[in-house]
């Protein structure tokens, strides 16, 4: 079975002959082809061919073109500093909300590094066709928001919000930036899936639960998450594409606020039970993850990524009956870190392949065809 037609199979919750495998493997790919991270997130190409490099060595079922943060920050004018082995680092655009009045949506096609990722998205079509899924990348409004001004900066002013020390201009100027960066997103996500990625991914980390209350994310951040993906929706039915959101920490207070954002797939970080995620998002949910990705990829041996990886397919495979079985991938908690050792990642492939298509489940069978 190919790879794209499996994860499709998966999400769908059809006949398919083993679950998928799609670890974040985002900028480690870098090292499969010998070249230095600044090469390889600012050369849309580089990425690709690094990519299937890496695919092929190790089998997983999903190519990703993400690997940085502030690609999309650049296009507002933000200045980065890029370094040879590291990934970039950024300085605040603003110090003050009046300043982004000005503040338009960029053009994916040609500002900021956009274009490098939509190279990716491309060359990655060209390598692989319809025979491996690709998976893209794209920042959220809350995290763009937040690094045009800094992130402490940032929730000083929620804070003063919330507190009653900002003016009724102020808070009408930071939802007009949030629309701005949702508009932002949404040209992003809409220009990846023009090149034909199947899964339409945005990454909102600072809207973590570990970096704001459940309260300021249902105020400031879900009524744009909601946006997106109901933007987003008729155009990824129409082409047959899924929306995945990746929101790093513990978010067991707001998962179910994602599911009620309309994304398709939730990636489920390490620090939350794969097992508590099902039973609390229900049998119909798309899951992936949820490895972790420096304890266990980076520093366990391959016997404990085989035996975690069939764990979590075990916990993370819906075996609903009126629902059909599926709805899961097996990946990792968040981007694999570099010097992950490859016969690690293989390990979760063969954990996959040695499952096949049943699996034990409360110490009963259940076949996924």
């Amino acid at each position: 079975m190919k790879s794209r037609d499996r994860v499709l199979a998966a999400l769908h919750a059809e006949h398919y002959d083993r679950v998928p495998v799609g670890p974040f493997i985002g900028y480690r790919a870098a090292e499969a082809v010998g070249i230095s991270l600044r090469d390889y997130y600012t050369n849309g190409k580089n990425i690709a061919r690094a990519q299937y490099a890496l695919q092929q060595e190790v089998g997983h079922d999903i190519m990703i073109t993400a690997a940085d943060t502030y690609y999309i920050s650049e296009a507002f004018g933000m200045k980065t500093r890029h370094y040879e082995n590291a990934l970039p680092t950024a300085l605040p655009l603003f110090s003050e909300l009046k300043e982004t009045r000005s503040l338009k949506v960029p053009d994916p096609e040609h500002d900021g590094r956009m274009p490098v990722y939509l190279e990716a998205a491309d060359e990655m079509k060209r390598l692989v066709g319809d025979d491996i899924c690709i998976r893209g990348t794209g920042t959220g409004p809350f995290s763009l928001a937040a690094y045009l001004f800094g992130e402490a900066k940032f929730l000083m002013m929620l804070a003063d919000f919330e507190s009653g020390n900002s003016s009724a201009e102020e808070e009408k100027l930071l939802h007009t930036l949030l629309e701005i960066t949702s508009d932002t997103t949404i040209a992003f996500l809409k220009a990846q899936i023009d090149r034909g990625v199947d899964l339409i991914y945005m990454g909102d980390s600072f809207a973590s639960a570990e970096m704001i209350s459940p309260d300021y994310y249902r105020k400031y951040a879900f009524p744009y998450h909601k946006k997106v993906f109901d933007t987003m929706f008729p155009i990824c039915r129409e082409r047959g594409a899924f929306t995945l959101l990746h929101i790093c920490g513990d978010n067991r207070s707001v998962l179910r606020d994602f599911q009620a954002a309309g994304v398709d797939i939730i990636e489920i970080d390490q620090k939350v039970d794969i097992g508590f995620a099902r039973t609390l998002l229900g049998p119909e949910a798309n899951l992936i993850g949820n490895l972790d990705p420096s304890q266990t990829l980076l520093r366990g041996t391959p016997d404990e990524v085989y035996s975690r990886s069939r764990e979590v397919i075990q916990k993370g495979v819906s075996v609903d009956e009126g629902a059909g079985a599926g709805h899961f991938i097996l990946g990792s908690g968040c981007f694999v870190p570099t010097g992950t050792p490859v016969e690690n990642l293989k390990q979760m492939v063969r954990a996959s392949r040695d499952l096949g298509n049943g699996f034990q489940v409360s110490g009963q069978a259940h076949g996924i065809t």
